[in-house]
């Protein structure tokens, strides 16, 4: 148990002795303007003597003292009241997150490309609400650059790191992606990518953007089709992003055939980079997609808890109301 606003009870009892000592101030000033009214009056002390006046004294003052203890508990308790007290709870929440691996060719035939392709990415993290998104950049070797994750924020600052690499023609995102023989092998980046997704033991949505010019040098060991089989089996959808899709000449017709085969065979969609259709029509394949809740990352939650202060106010303040009564009696 904890309390929300802590310095609440001292502001109370700051106001109370404040209130209490203007009290007596106005009392003392009263007492003292008062002419002396006070007349003598003859063996008092025998009627002070008689036990049944100590007994009538000793009850009142037992009820006064008692006025007392009420009047503090309910000032304590309210007091407690107005700090919030609260309790932290670790709870789970429920999430109908998709997962989507964005999967980035960064071979040399894409450099002219990979800005944009970035600036559709980001775009595209930017659609999204609530899916786990995760960066993979392959060459002759897959790197993952950011995990699967829905903290948009981060995503969208390593999107902004990576643009920041090219204004400075620096190469760090494509670190790593060198280790093997060729260049651009497609089929084992999409194959790499695949198998990116964790809990594959859960049923989820699950898809990759793969954008490449599938102009492969090397022997992979995954062909494209290949690769298109595994993630078929795996029940994930490849949406393609060809940036060599338009009519500047330097896409091999065949590639872009094969290509688009590939995507289309896994239920997902083809589109050139300079598509304006490309970012909605995939954000709305993918939001199509039955969403399946999952547990999420624990978060710890404080909730208020005034019920024993309350209850306690409500005793001393109805024990008050019972001892004025008497106190009048």
């Amino acid at each position: 148990m904890e309390l929300i606003l802590p310095w609440m009870p001292v502001v109370w009892v700051v106001a109370i002795v404040a209130v209490v000592v203007a009290a007596l101030v106005v009392a003392r000033n009263r007492r003292s303007s008062r002419p002396a009214e006070a007349k003598p009056i003859a063996h008092v002390e025998r009627l002070t003597a008689l036990p049944e006046y100590r007994s009538a004294v000793r009850r009142y003052r037992a009820v006064l003292a008692a006025v007392v203890v009420a009047a503090t508990v309910l000032v304590l308790s309210a007091g407690a009241l107005a700090a919030r007290p609260a309790a932290p709870t670790l709870v789970y929440p429920e999430t109908g997150n998709r997962d989507i691996v964005l999967c980035l060719d960064v071979s040399g035939s894409m450099i002219d490309y990979d800005r944009q392709l970035v600036e559709v990415f980001g775009e595209l993290a930017r659609e999204f609400d609530g899916e786990r998104i995760s960066l993979v950049v392959f060459n002759a070797s897959a790197v993952t650059y950011f995990p699967l994750t829905s903290d948009y924020d981060y995503i969208v600052s390593q999107f902004d790191r990576i643009s920041e690499q090219f204004d400075a023609d620096e190469g760090e995102y494509f670190s790593g992606t060198f280790f093997g023989d060729g260049s651009s092998l497609v089929g084992d980046g999409l194959a790499s990518c695949a198998q990116r997704f964790d809990t594959p033991e859960v049923d989820r949505s699950r898809s990759v953007i793969l954008a490449t010019d599938n102009l492969v040098v090397g022997e992979p060991v995954f062909t494209l089709a290949d690769a298109g089989e595994l993630a078929t089996s795996r029940d994930i959808r490849v949406y393609g992003i060809n940036p060599g899709g338009g009519d500047d000449g330097r896409y091999l017709e065949e590639f872009a055939i094969e290509f688009e085969e590939v995507v289309l065979a896994t239920g997902g969609s083809y589109f050139a980079v300079d598509d304006p259709a490309a970012v909605p029509t995939i954000v709305d394949s993918i939001s199509a997609e039955e969403a399946v809740a999952s547990r999420g990352a624990p978060e710890t939650l404080l909730f208020d808890r005034p019920e024993i202060p309350a209850t306690i106010a409500f005793l001393a303040l109805a024990t008050l109301l019972a001892l004025a009564w008497r106190v009048d009696r």
